[in-house]
């Protein structure tokens, strides 16, 4: 028990340390294109300092110092290429004159077409004000004008988050906060990291304070085409690779900008955690063995108690099988006696098939209902009146029920038609009304079958009945007699 439980824990120290220090591999198709493409271009659009500005046509700013470390990480080459807007960035991206957007924010609208890592830079927003009206709270500011910076985020976002509040929009970000301090405006919406660094930088603004935190961020993020799924996984696992030194480096030069919380990756945090992971799966092992001892014999229990059960249903079900297998015998002598007389019956007695369309008043008749009724196709087009003309005139009216639009009941109806050499022959119909569309609109189609055999039939059997009564009559007055 000693030796394993000290085994235990070896394995959950190495099991700690190999995820807290794992970092994501590189696919053999990652892999290939990193060997065919050394050198991006990489499209950007100046922002606030110090997230990206440019001085002197050298980008800098905390998107520029990541960009610079995941081309270290990847063993790229970037070439950033500065763009006036973003319309004609994403332009420059379709058009294939860049390889990929560098600091695009994730939260404005975008094509369908782009795909976004996961965000590098999460910088928090907040509302700034100066002294006198940061004291009195947001219900201060309803129906007051609010700067923020023209082409940001903010401009198209604060009239749904805050609707009570009016916006001025400023070409830069000096002017925004200017307006404050003026008292043309009553407060500054954006994201801290911006104003902080400017205030610092400066000197100036005195007074302005941060007013409240809103629970929004400005996310920075890069993106590519949909089109290219390896170089969004290449970019996503370089800025997953970025460690702790190079965190530090790009976060600790910005004077006035808030670094993120370090990651703690000590070799004393490593040990702690592998510890307390062998402690978990030694208690939860001794809790597990002290169950199961306890346990066994139940279960054991059960179990031969199931496996007689299970043995009953077993035979139980073998009986069910023998007789639904002589059933399924049955059913099948069955259907092919009765698929002989169907077949039987469509020998003896050709099936017609026709159609009515009420909307366009025609009829449309198959190759047998022309042979049933006498006529060929071709010297006899069917409509409704012609074939109300074709049948004998008893039975026109339950005939004419077959082209009245109104009624849509299924209808089985006998009724004689007229040959061309001047006899009759009597048809069994049977039709339905079937819908084509929403609007309720369809057609009656229906199938006839000749009958006239099978009538004559019972007319002689009655004849022949009357006969042979009529001479047993006859018969039987002679004895009386």
């Amino acid at each position: 028990m000693l030796y394993r439980s000290l085994g235990l824990c070896l394995l959950g120290l190495v099991i700690t340390t190999q995820a807290v220090a794992q970092v994501p591999r590189f696919s053999l198709a990652e892999k290939r294109w990193l060997e065919e493409h050394r050198y991006l271009n990489v499209g950007v659009v100046e922002m606030t300092p110090p997230i990206l500005y440019f001085e002197t046509a050298q980008p800098k700013g905390l998107a520029a110092d990541y960009l610079r470390a995941l081309a270290s990480e990847l063993g790229l080459q970037l070439n950033l290429v500065q763009y006036p807007d973003q319309p004609a960035l994403l332009q420059a991206l379709h058009e294939r004159e860049i390889d990929l957007i560098g600091a695009a924010i994730s939260t404005s609208p975008s094509s369908n077409e782009l795909h976004f890592s996961r965000p590098y830079l999460n910088l928090p927003a907040a509302l700034f004000a100066m002294g006198k009206v940061a004291d009195r709270g947001l219900t201060a500011l309803d129906g007051l004008e609010v700067s923020v910076v023209a082409g940001g985020v903010w401009e198209a976002g604060l009239p749904h988050l805050m609707p009570t509040l009016n916006i001025m929009a400023f070409n830069s970000l000096e002017q925004a906060l200017r307006a404050v301090v003026d008292d043309r405006a009553q407060a500054f919406l954006g994201n801290v990291a911006s104003v902080d660094h400017l205030v610092d930088t400066s000197g100036r603004y005195a007074g302005l304070e941060e007013m409240m935190r809103l629970d929004l961020t400005v996310d920075v993020a890069l993106a590519t085409l949909s089109t290219e799924p390896v170089l969004l996984s290449l970019l996503q696992k370089g800025l997953d690779r970025l460690g702790e030194e190079d965190m530090r480096e790009i976060w600790f030069n910005w004077q006035g900008v808030e670094a993120p919380v370090e990651r703690d990756s000590t070799i004393l945090s490593v040990v702690i955690w592998g510890l307390l992971l062998a402690l978990w799966s030694a208690l939860l092992i001794w809790v597990v063995r002290r169950q199961s001892n306890r346990k066994l014999e139940h279960h054991r229990f059960k179990t031969r108690r199931s496996i007689k059960r299970l043995r009953r249903r077993e035979n139980l079900l073998k009986q069910k099988l023998m007789a639904l297998k002589h059933k399924t015998k049955r059913y099948r002598y069955r259907t092919k006696e009765l698929r002989n007389q169907i077949d039987f019956m469509n020998h003896i007695l050709p099936t017609a098939s026709w159609s009515w369309d009420p909307v366009l008043n025609t009829c449309r008749w198959d190759d047998v209902m022309f042979d049933l009724t006498g006529r060929e196709r071709g010297t006899f087009t069917p409509s409704p009146k012609a074939v109300l003309n074709l049948i004998d005139e008893q039975d026109r009216s339950q005939v004419a029920m077959l082209f009245d639009d109104q009624f849509r009941d299924e209808i089985r109806i006998t009724y004689r038609i007229l040959l061309p050499d001047g006899s009759e022959k009597r048809l069994l119909d049977y039709s339905h009304y079937v819908i084509d569309g929403e609007d309720e609109s369809g057609k009656r189609v229906g199938i006839c079958w000749d009958v006239d055999g099978y009538f004559n039939q019972i007319v002689q059997h009655q004849a022949s009945a009357e006969d042979n009564t009529s001479s047993a009559s006859e018969k039987l007055g002679r004895v009386t007699e």
